[in-house]
């Protein structure tokens, strides 16, 4: 997985850079595609209603070029709307760079991309503006992007297991956490790197990877014993990496580390309250629920006012 960017020191001279519990649908509210018959091979075990595999793609020695990197690929839903938008953003942001700013393409970003001010124009996150009222940033560089190289890493991972969670949670729940992990990946990234501009995807796709954590737990007991073991270390093994890659080769100052904990922390709460149960009737279901709920606002509540009263940029 790519990362958010800090991009405080993009410049033409260089330099270092700054609805839950029900069964998943998908499509655009539609009923689930795909099914499951697919899956269902000789050898392989029965995967539970709702759960679509992590793992498994078409069947074969050598899956399709669209099964390798966009498993379950659909026109209409919200991982493709979301992708496109983020490539239309970057596209205006080489634009405004060039029209504006006096480069589309400047030395000092090595994603490919324009300078600082270009993304600060275009609603990157950075905590001055933010106090000042610009509260919009919360949102925004969610759909922006460092440059060329930034998005194209974002979007790989992006499409690689957002298809395949849109079908397993359910349209509406998989939007709300992917914007619910990427606003709280912007609350931790202004209260450990206030003096950052910071743009991407990375920590609602972190947050993606938390919630998955939170269904794994939830429905650890009926899930196959291969497929739960198997997947658990796939997002454990990512997380990992590009934490260890954040804290030795970001040290350029290009990787917002703070904010892809914060996605992950985040996610990893509303996961709880957004991501599907396999059994509607698991009697710690509303425990789920409460407890998911509870402790993504109460950690809200204790970042909001550090960051407009506590935190000096």
């Amino acid at each position: 997985m790519p990362n958010i960017h800090g991009i405080s020191s993009f410049n033409d001279q260089g330099g270092d850079d700054g609805g839950a519990g029900g069964q998943p649908q998908g499509g655009w509210g539609g009923q689930q595609q795909g099914g499951y018959s697919d899956l269902e091979q000789p050898g392989l075990q029965v995967l539970p209603a709702g759960h679509v595999s992590l793992l498994r793609v078409g069947g074969g020695a050598f899956p399709e070029l669209c099964d390798l990197f966009c498993p379950r690929f659909r026109w209409l839903c919200f991982t493709t709307f979301i992708s496109f938008v983020q490539i239309v953003m970057l596209i205006v942001c080489l634009i405004v760079g060039q029209i504006m700013f006096g480069a589309a393409f400047v030395k000092g970003n090595e994603m490919g991309g324009p300078s600082s001010e270009t993304f600060l124009y275009m609603g990157a996150k950075y905590l001055p503006n933010i106090q000042d009222g610009q509260v919009w940033r919360f949102v925004t560089p969610i759909f922006l992007h460092g440059g060329i190289l930034h998005l194209a890493g974002n979007l790989f991972f992006q499409c690689r297991v957002g298809f395949i969670f849109e079908l397993r949670w359910g349209l509406s729940n998989f939007i709300a956490t992917y914007f619910l992990a990427g606003i709280g990946a912007t609350f931790f990234s202004c209260l450990m790197s206030p003096k950052t501009i910071s743009v991407g995807a990375s920590g609602s796709l972190f947050g993606l990877m938390g919630a998955d954590l939170a269904y794994l737990i939830m429905n650890w007991r009926y899930l196959p014993n291969q497929e739960k073991f198997q997947e658990l270390c796939i997002v454990l093994c990512i997380v990992l990496i590009n934490f260890l890659f954040g804290t030795t080769g970001g040290g350029d100052g290009n990787i917002d580390n703070s904010a892809h904990f914060g996605g992950l922390v985040f996610g990893f709460l509303i996961g709880f309250a957004l991501t599907n149960l396999l059994q509607p009737e698991d009697p710690n279901g509303k425990y789920y629920r409460l407890a998911g709920w509870g402790s993504y606002l109460a950690l809200s509540i204790i970042c909001l006012p550090c960051i407009f009263l506590v935190v000096q940029a």
